[in-house]
């Protein structure tokens, strides 16, 4: 489908594709190409297929996550977590790619994270615990933390994007599923009341629920 722009047409209109290149409008022919893909196209293929199938379960995490990063570089919230995750997020080589839960991130921000966590099981969910210590240069108080919980058996997340406060030091992050020994990776985030900052995303670890 093309849209018109600035009195051209942009995308795809039949047998030809329509795109800025260098501020200059380029029209080319879509050719159909019969050869079989090479190892590093199928890799290619597989690495944004894991990645996409990943994100689509986090996403209205990653919405958050990365929105102040969006509104600074024009670009969606999805097309920064894709392509950060696409980078460093992935474990393995064709055709066995899989994701590297412990180097995933869901938050992108300057905000201070905290120097120490941890994590429980409760009957109703997940306990985050972390210093409450909030003199850390740059840190507040009121920052509240953010919790996700990612099962890949049921390939579902739970989480929580506006927490206990940072002073607080604990937040229960509820889990709506039966305990059936399933595996989440877990994460944590901190975001400022005004919604001005945010951290990074830190790996929590895997545990059993």
């Amino acid at each position: 489908m093309a849209v018109e722009k600035n009195g051209f047409l942009h995308g795809k209109v039949g047998g030809v594709v329509s795109y800025p290149l260098n501020g200059v409008l380029v029209t080319r022919g879509i050719g159909i190409n019969n050869n079989p893909p090479t190892l590093r196209q199928l890799g290619v293929q597989q690495r944004t297929r894991v990645v996409n199938d990943f994100l689509k379960r986090v996403s209205e995490f990653t919405s958050v996550g990365f929105e102040l990063k969006a509104k600074k570089t024009n670009k969606r919230t999805y097309a920064l977590a894709f392509g950060y995750n696409w980078g460093f997020g992935l474990k393995g080589a064709y055709p066995d790619i899989q994701i590297d839960f412990e180097h995933v991130r869901l938050a992108e921000g300057q905000l201070p994270i905290v120097a120490d966590f941890g994590l429980a099981v409760e009957e109703q969910g997940l306990r985050y615990n972390w210093n409450p210590d909030a003199t850390i240069q740059g840190a507040h108080w009121s920052d509240q933390v953010m919790m996700l919980a990612y099962f890949p058996a049921l390939q579902k997340a739970f989480y929580c994007t506006a927490g206990a406060s940072r002073i607080n030091g604990t937040d229960l992050l509820p889990i709506h599923y039966e305990h059936n020994d399933l595996v989440a990776e877990t994460y944590l985030a901190f975001i400022s009341n005004d919604r001005k900052r945010i951290s990074n995303s830190v790996y929590t670890g895997q545990i059993t629920w």
